[in-house]
């Protein structure tokens, strides 16, 4: 499942007729976008939470319901598919990005959407199990049972893409996990990537990602959530972001 999860939502046939291009899911998320841009552009990021917050819930339950490795592990770089991909990297296969100050930014679990890959079932009981402050018992002298308000450690490591402001897990996976679960904890990222060069090479439509400036087609979007989740980091960038994502981070960087 994972990102096939995306595609299933996502999947239409390749002979689309032009009336679902104008009402299908691409074009009703995008004048959604345009409409709240239009009041204030600072809302996209909470249409950029829901969208991702269904992929998000399916990794969480994966685990629990179907049992250790339930889901591939995630490579975030495929996420918008093969072709958003390709332009991620140079001829030479380097990681092409603008790095941003990581202590700029903090990512909230209770309210970022932030993709972890809780992998293995013993772990994920046991974290769930211990982390947050309302598992604490006060009767429990010796701490067995639980291990207090999550708290970031060196094992936490989460890589943010802006203009989009998802948090990508590299490391905690469980108790990042268990963090969003229990609906707290605040974390600074280890990589902060302004991805926002991708939107001079290439856009999406609702069935294709295109070349910009030639509109050669590149290949298939996998999804129409997906396409639009693209498109909007497009409207995000133009009405100022990563600016706006911060100065809300800084702003907000304590509970």
């Amino acid at each position: 499942m994972g990102i096939e999860w995306f595609r299933r939502l996502g999947r239409n046939s390749r002979a689309q007729t032009e009336a679902h291009r104008v009402s299908g899911p691409f074009a009703q998320l995008m004048r959604t976008a345009r409409a709240i841009a239009e009041v204030n552009p600072r809302g996209l990021t909470d249409l950029v939470r829901a969208i991702v917050r269904p992929h998000q819930a399916d990794y969480l339950l994966a685990v629990a319901e179907e049992g250790t490795d339930a889901r591939p592990d995630f490579e975030e770089r495929s996420l918008f598919g093969e072709e958003v991909r390709r332009r991620m990297f140079s001829d030479a296969g380097d990681f092409r990005t603008v790095r941003l100050p990581e202590d700029h930014f903090r990512i909230h679990l209770a309210r970022d959407p932030v993709l972890p890959w809780p992998w293995k079932h013993s772990s994920y009981v046991s974290t769930l199990a211990r982390i947050g402050a309302g598992k604490v018992d006060p009767a429990d002298t010796w701490n067995w049972h639980h291990s207090g308000a999550w708290r970031q450690d060196g094992n936490h490591r989460v890589a943010l893409w802006l203009p989009w402001g998802i948090g990508f897990v590299q490391g905690g996976n469980h108790s990042i996990a268990a963090g969003i679960l229990a609906g707290e904890g605040v974390l600074t990222p280890a990589y902060v990537y302004d991805m926002s060069y991708l939107f001079s090479e290439i856009y999406a439509d609702a069935v294709s990602y295109r070349e910009m400036g030639t509109d050669r087609k590149l290949g298939p979007v996998i999804s129409e959530r997906l396409a639009a989740l693209f498109e909007i980091g497009r409207l995000m960038h133009e009405k100022g972001f990563p600016a706006f994502h911060e100065s809300i981070a800084i702003a907000q960087s304590e509970p």
